[in-house]
């Protein structure tokens, strides 16, 4: 099974994009569980909420994957979880770096921060984008993960991805 992770700072097309790729080649996706959790808060997140969250995100991936698709389509991953932590509590648990490395992927997308920011109760950083997603791109290849850039339009990324996924092209990238 290949696996592929849609990567990135908020408000970059991820979901977006994850959604429209599932229902182009008929496969279920592996949604971001952050979103449904902190909805289900009475109260601002804490570090501990994280570590949850990404507990919950593992378990996502191996529900999603026990229906054995041929790809399993990732709207992020533990590298967000990782992320968050350290810059917005200045650690994270090493076993979510473990897990990550252990759970990589064959591929990650990084979405740049080229769409328009889009409000939403859960966004926090409309004015630290290209610094987060410098970010990411740092831990990427700090990790030496594989991964592909994508920027511009919906349309544009789609084809992006779609190119990738062709059978015998994944050398090219």
């Amino acid at each position: 099974m290949r696996k592929i992770v849609f990567t990135g700072p908020e408000s970059t097309g991820k979901t977006t994009l994850v959604q429209a790729l599932a229902g182009q080649l008929h496969v279920p996706y592996v949604p971001e569980v952050a979103r449904t959790y902190i909805d289900g808060l009475k109260r601002p997140y804490q570090y501990e909420d994280l570590l949850n969250i990404a507990m919950l995100q593992m378990s996502e991936e191996e529900r999603v994957r026990s229906t054995q698709p041929n790809i399993l389509l990732c709207d992020t991953d533990l590298l967000t979880i990782k992320i968050w932590a350290e810059d917005k509590f200045g650690t994270c648990e090493s076993w979510i770096g473990h897990a990550l490395c252990d759970r990589s992927p064959e591929m990650y997308f990084l979405c740049a921060p080229d769409f328009p920011w889009q409000p939403d109760p859960q966004r926090e950083d409309p004015d630290r984008r290209e610094f987060l997603y410098a970010l990411y791109r740092e831990h990427i290849i700090h990790s030496k993960f594989r991964f592909i850039e994508l920027h511009g339009s919906l349309d544009k990324r789609l084809h992006t991805v779609l190119q990738y996924l062709q059978p015998g092209n994944q050398q090219l990238f």
